[in-house]
């Protein structure tokens, strides 16, 4: 069992919910003392009468490809409303932990749900690798890559997909953010991807507070290139961008 490791140490999640408050849950039990400040509202959209007709024919798809935890929430709901029980003899692939889990709890024919993949590893699972003249839907976010289903188009498959979502910056008072960022003064601040970071900036710009000053826990090289750029020094990548990882990245940035 981890101890205390972060006793003491004042952390800002800008994650959007709920992988925030989960984070926060974890780190806290840990020592931390979190804040949760997400720049990310993620909204879900109207579906127009071309995707309402992809849900009804819902059975024609040979594969399901869900890209995210929203995609999985919000595709549910949706195929509910249509399915009273999903198709028999299709394959649902998720990519990343959460989605999966958020799928695992329907009744439905889930490839690998133990496996925590992205879409460079699942293009290698063995059912998508030959997929000529197969259907395919893939449920995603607003603006999400187009990778995954260029790919599968170069496999010769028929691909369908759904912008189930959309990310939206949040929105915040000059005062809540000086409470949640001058005051607060986080040891660190959590931004795990580029579009968090810089909706971040943008929010702090508007309302003149700098936040050059604060050590940052990023998730990629690529995030670290854009805090480069607006003037942050100060940036960590983890190993990995589960809790834990996280943990060991601060714990280490400690000694």
């Amino acid at each position: 069992m981890i101890g205390p490791v972060l006793e003491n140490i004042r952390i800002l999640l800008c994650r959007p919910e709920p992988s925030s408050k989960e984070m926060a849950k974890v780190l806290s039990a840990v020592g931390a003392e979190c804040r949760c400040l997400p720049t990310i509202d993620i909204v879900m959209k109207p579906l127009n009468e071309t995707d309402k007709q992809k849900i009804i024919n819902l059975d024609q798809y040979q594969h399901v490809i869900v890209v995210s935890q929203h995609a999985a929430k919000f595709g549910i709901d949706k195929i509910d409303e249509y399915w009273p029980q999903f198709p028999l003899d299709q394959n649902w692939f998720a990519i990343g932990r959460k989605t999966s889990a958020t799928l695992n709890s329907s009744n439905l024919n889930l490839i690998s749900p133990e496996q925590d993949v992205d879409s460079e590893t699942l293009l290698r699972q063995e059912l998508l690798k030959q997929v000529n003249h197969q259907k395919i839907l893939i449920l995603k976010g607003q603006k999400g890559r187009n990778h995954l289903q260029q790919s599968l188009v170069e496999k010769g498959a028929y691909v369908d997909s759904i912008e189930l979502y959309e990310r939206a910056c949040s929105v915040y008072s000059s005062s809540q953010l000086t409470q949640n960022i001058q005051e607060f003064d986080p040891h660190y601040i959590i931004a795990l991807s580029g579009e968090t970071l810089e909706n971040l900036i943008s929010l702090c710009k508007k309302a003149n507070i700098s936040i050059n000053q604060y050590r940052f826990i990023l998730s990629s090289q690529r995030v670290a290139n854009i805090a480069a750029k607006y003037g942050l020094k100060y940036t960590m990548v983890p190993q990995n961008l589960m809790p834990i990882d996280v943990i060991k990245c601060i714990a280490a940035a400690e000694k």
